[in-house]
């Protein structure tokens, strides 16, 4: 019988999560576009992606503790082929790429919603912070606060369904067909938000769930890890959806929705907040940037090193003075077709692979 450490199913559980809220996901952005915009649909709209999530988490994270694979990243052509999932791994990569800009324009929507400055003040400190612990070395630094994916969690569910029951009337529960929400959605559908909004996120996230899994003492242990990630990551997303609708006039139109939640609670629950919400984007930020500069010292000479992480750097500020929503509202959608066509690939190899066995099993039984 396999064994379960249920204190390393919430460590990996905890870090599936945390690796997933960014700029987009704790600003509530994200949830604004893909969810509150169809109204009451995106209740079933978010559904959809938490069975995505929960199904999904569980093949990804058993199949990295079968393969052990030493590079994470070649699931991809585990599941795609050689050049298939060679093609895929790059395009990952530019993804990756640009969450960073997303991110560092999600702390400039911060700093100029919340705290009045102007939106630079945000960016530029964000990319500056970044490229100090990129060119530093600091990895420990990064490790600790991002240890705070769980108080996001919690902070984002509390705030969430408090503003909802305090602030519920039926009025606001057939919301979704105004032109402000019309402006802010990505695709026509609630059902293909929903499944967009599951595909992008596991096109950023396959590789570090697949490392995930293999760190699990079992292949049990993977997979009730990638069900209570992909389960808790949604539970959040439920808290900030019924917040929001609940206040859909006041928050449709917000770069950061997530924080006029809490303001409406306390101002003290707004600003740690804002300061939980920005460590999260430095805690994903800062390693994902780290990636792409290693990523380019294999064509760059590592003599080259600080001018290529300050030239990145430069790049990404300059990206993150792109509007925040407009930003999720055009990268996310498109990648998230790609990641459609990633998932099929995955369900149709895992089903394959089920009735070969269940075939060979049928051969063994009868010889």
């Amino acid at each position: 019988m396999e064994q379960v450490n249920w204190r390393n199913v919430v460590k990996l559980s905890g870090a599936y999560i945390a690796y997933l809220i960014g700029s987009g996901f704790a600003t509530g952005q994200e949830v604004l576009q893909f969810f509150v915009s169809y109204g009451m649909n995106g209740l079933y709209g978010a559904l959809i992606s938490a069975v995505l999530f929960c199904s999904i988490g569980v093949i990804v994270m058993r199949k990295g503790h079968e393969l052990q694979l030493e590079r994470p990243s070649l699931i991809f052509r585990h599941y795609c082929g050689n050049y298939l999932g060679r093609a895929i791994e790059y395009f990952t990569l530019l993804f990756i790429f640009s969450i960073v800009v997303i991110m560092i324009a999600g702390s400039g929507a911060i700093a100029e919603e919340y705290f009045g400055v102007p939106s630079a003040v945000g960016w530029l400190g964000m990319g500056v912070v970044a490229m100090i612990t990129v060119l530093a070395g600091l990895r420990r630094l990064v490790d600790i606060i991002g240890a705070i994916g769980p108080f996001i969690v919690v902070f984002t569910v509390a705030v969430g369904m408090y503003t909802f029951f305090h602030d519920f009337n039926w009025t606001n529960m057939s919301v979704g067909t105004t032109s402000a929400a019309l402006a802010v959605r990505p695709v026509a559908h609630w059902w293909q938000a929903g499944t967009l909004f599951f595909c992008y996120n596991m096109l950023a996230g396959m590789v570090f769930f697949t490392e995930l899994g293999a760190q699990a003492s079992s292949r049990k242990e993977a997979g009730i890890a990638g069900f209570c990630g992909g389960f808790f990551l949604m539970l959040t997303v439920f808290g900030m959806l019924c917040g929001m609708l609940a206040n859909f006039d006041a928050v449709i139109g917000l770069q950061v929705p997530n924080l006029y939640l809490g303001a409406k609670i306390s101002p003290l629950v707004a600003l740690v907040f804002s300061v939980i919400i920005m460590l999260g984007i430095y805690s994903t930020t800062a390693p994902m940037y780290w990636l792409i500069k290693n990523e380019c010292l294999k064509v760059v000479p590592q003599r080259w090193e600080i001018a290529l992480t300050v030239a990145l750097g430069a790049v990404f500020m300059l990206g993150g003075s792109f509007p925040f929503g407009k930003l999720v509202s055009l990268i996310y959608p498109f990648v998230g077709y790609v990641g459609f066509a990633l998932v099929l690939v995955v369900f149709a190899r895992t089903l394959f692979k089920n009735s070969s066995d269940d075939a060979q099993g049928d051969v063994q039984t009868v010889d």
